[in-house]
């Protein structure tokens, strides 16, 4: 009985720990998430982006709500779409309101049949039916380059990019800070696009 008992405590702090973990390997990274290209639904991921000092490199507060969509995976570089808007007045990010929120900065190159450009509202919603995702051209994340935003074959000659300062998977949390710099946060737990959450997700 003593003997179970030890195990199974240690059963239960090694669950802790793995829980706990940061991910920093990128293929490791790329096997737990979902990708347009390869699953059959639209997978899409939601958090905020939050500013990050020069000095310290400490997270600050919030800057836009962000929902992000890994399209595929490639050798070291992740291709993605996002969209990022602003708090409502209520102070949160409402991930299932596609009207009455400028939505914005979700790459040159992507076919967005409601990109809303300028002054238009877009839609917040990151759907396959709405994006064009076979034939855009898409954002990168390229751990090999250390580079992140528009590829050179989307703004020749040679993209307009941000450096990777990281890229983790931590409590639950995917985190991608650029050298802007900008912290990329979203919940690891992926939703429908067609039916983005109600309740905050952090």
């Amino acid at each position: 009985m003593f003997r179970l008992k030890v195990a199974l405590t240690l059963l239960a702090l090694g669950a802790t720990t793995a829980g706990a973990e940061t991910i920093t390997d990128p293929d490791a990274i790329a096997a737990r998430l979902k990708f347009w290209a390869t699953d059959p639904g639209d997978p899409v991921y939601y958090g905020e982006v939050r500013t990050v000092s020069k000095a310290t490199r400490r997270i600050g507060g919030h800057y836009q709500c962000l929902a992000l969509a890994f399209i595929k995976y490639e050798n070291g570089v992740f291709h993605y779409a996002h969209k990022m808007w602003s708090k409502a007045a209520d102070g949160s990010c409402h991930y299932d309101d596609v009207t009455s929120r400028k939505v914005g900065n979700h790459g040159a190159c992507v076919k967005d049949s409601e990109a809303g450009f300028g002054r238009a509202i877009g839609t917040a919603r990151m759907t396959k039916a709405n994006i064009d995702y076979a034939n855009s051209r898409f954002r990168t994340v390229d751990t090999n380059t250390r580079r992140v935003g528009e590829t050179a074959s989307c703004i020749p000659p040679k993209g307009a990019t941000a450096g990777l300062y990281s890229i983790s998977i931590s409590d639950g949390r995917l985190r991608v800070i650029t050298t802007r710099p900008l912290d990329y946060e979203v919940n690891m737990q992926v939703q429908d696009g067609k039916r983005p959450p109600t309740a905050p997700v952090f």
